[in-house]
């Protein structure tokens, strides 16, 4: 499956666990604000980054070091290598557009 294909479905997926969650307009911004490392701990800290983690690992073909979990050491060590930690961001970014589409479809 194509990286795009898998971005849309797994954003779908998000949608759904995420629904009417306020924190999730907040990551967004943290994400794009302050990097991948920041967006990891906020969510950590709101308690939706196992809702992140478990869509991720679907995608974990197209990751860098293909993870077993997206811990705080997973986390930690992809900014060692800037395209990884880029590619991972650009992934984030676009699901997470994706998954704020999807979630104002939902409302109607």
């Amino acid at each position: 499956m194509r990286l795009d294909a898998k971005i849309n479905e797994a954003s779908y997926t998000l949608a759904v666990k995420l629904k009417g969650n306020k924190d999730f307009e907040k990551a967004i911004g943290v994400l794009a604000n302050d990097g991948v490392y920041a967006f990891y701990v906020f969510c950590k800290c709101k308690n939706i980054w196992d809702k992140f983690s478990n869509v991720l690992l679907d995608m974990k073909d197209f990751l860098p070091e293909k993870p077993d979990i997206l811990d705080q050491k997973y986390m930690q060590n992809l900014s060692a290598n800037l395209s990884d930690l880029l590619f991972v961001k650009e992934i984030l970014e676009k699901m997470l557009t994706y998954t704020r589409y999807h979630l104002k479809a939902m409302e109607g």
